[in-house]
């Protein structure tokens, strides 16, 4: 278990002004006695949303990219932004040349206690919550994560929030996913009922049944090939390729993010980037091609693993509500050769969607949704 007091060598906890640096969706300032927060913690981006029970609507929902950064030793004044020691999400990210940078989570949970404190304190403050509020969270976890994993979330939002439950995050993207105004329509497949879900985060990729309950083990696959796999394949390639050109992963990262495709959706594509201080453009749709092609293909094989395990008489229904979601959701054209891999392999009926940019919010919303239903001993108190 990750020890909740395990001193720093290099990070300073803040103990001036802390600078916000979150993407705000819709900001209020909410005063209430009971909130309920849903929380999806990603090891890339986290998303919080509030909502107060009495009128059933969101009051603030934000984005905030999963980065904590501490002041190094020797920073002039004046430098950082109201001489804080500790900034967040993307005012880290822009003042990274004078931080330690540290990432809270590593493939959707806890990497580092002290960290992820910090981050959630400032996640907390950023939405607007009353210190004397009584806030009561819903949090996604990986649907393959272990009792430590979840135990180290537990401890990360002590004296944060007040009561917690702790659900996968596949079924929080159905739920998520569910219009509850098409319930009623013969032709409507609701998620939560019957549904096969691709999740593509950045270090691991999780296909998971949906079946009107919580999946356990049996109806999941996760393996460790996705976003940061595909970053990794995309810098092997094109150091090969520019031997010159000393790539760093993050502009693979950002490459990947705005040519990716894939069974050569994309003929050319060219991206700028720095070499010997001077702008060349380089030809990167080899390298992109080929990782989303591997990323696909890995996919597949889960799908297809899961659709035969599943009950045979929920199967049509089941290929009906195939659903990509995570950050891979944004690869072009995933959704379509998915599809077309599928029926071609005889699966007659399939239909399969990527939720796209909504994923960010997704889950977040499904654990609003759980909030709401919980009943009062599903709650678990957090113990100071």
């Amino acid at each position: 278990m990750i020890s909740l007091k395990r001193p720093l060598k290099h990070h300073k906890m803040s103990t001036t002004k802390t600078t916000t640096a979150s993407k705000v969706i819709k900001r209020k300032q909410v005063s209430s006695e009971l909130l309920l927060v849903g929380l999806d913690l990603g090891t890339n981006t986290t998303c919080i949303q509030v909502a107060k029970p009495n009128n059933g609507k969101i009051e603030t929902c934000e984005l905030v990219p999963s980065i904590v950064g501490y002041t190094t030793e020797g920073i002039l004044p004046g430098i950082i932004p109201g001489d804080a020691t500790t900034l967040f999400g993307s005012l880290a990210l822009k003042y990274k040349l004078h931080l330690d940078l540290v990432q809270p989570l590593r493939d959707g949970i806890i990497a580092d206690m002290d960290a992820a404190r910090d981050f959630l304190t400032h996640i907390k403050e950023v939405s607007g919550i009353s210190p004397n509020a009584e806030v009561r969270a819903v949090i996604g976890m990986p649907a393959n994560s272990d009792a430590e994993a979840r135990e180290n979330t537990r401890l990360a939002v002590t004296n944060i929030f007040d009561k917690v439950i702790l659900i996968p995050e596949p079924f929080l993207a159905a739920l998520g996913s569910r219009e509850e105004t098409q319930l009623l329509k013969d032709n409507y497949v609701d998620p939560v009922c019957n549904s096969l879900f691709v999740d593509i985060g950045a270090g691991s990729t999780d296909v998971c049944l949906i079946q009107g309950y919580y999946p356990s083990a049996e109806d999941q696959i996760s393996f460790p090939f996705a976003g940061d796999a595909v970053d990794e394949m995309i810098q092997e390639a094109l150091i090969n390729k520019y031997p010159d050109s000393q790539i760093s992963i993050a502009k693979c990262r950002e490459i990947k993010e705005k040519h990716s495709f894939v069974q050569g959706a994309t003929k050319e594509a060219n991206h700028p980037v720095m070499i010997s201080g001077k702008v060349r453009q380089l030809e990167v749709s080899d390298a992109v091609g080929a990782a989303c092609d591997t990323l696909l293909g890995k996919i597949l094989e889960a799908v297809r693993t899961l659709i035969v395990k599943a009950d045979p008489d929920s199967v049509p229904d089941l290929l009906k509500n195939i659903i990509i979601t995570g950050g891979g959701s944004m690869i072009k054209g995933l959704d379509k050769a998915l599809q077309k891999l599928l029926s071609e392999e005889g699966f007659d009926g399939c239909k399969v969607v990527s939720v796209g940019e909504d994923y960010k919010t997704r889950v977040a919303g499904g654990a609003v949704k759980a909030a709401f239903q919980a009943k009062e001993r599903q709650w678990q108190n957090l113990l100071s």
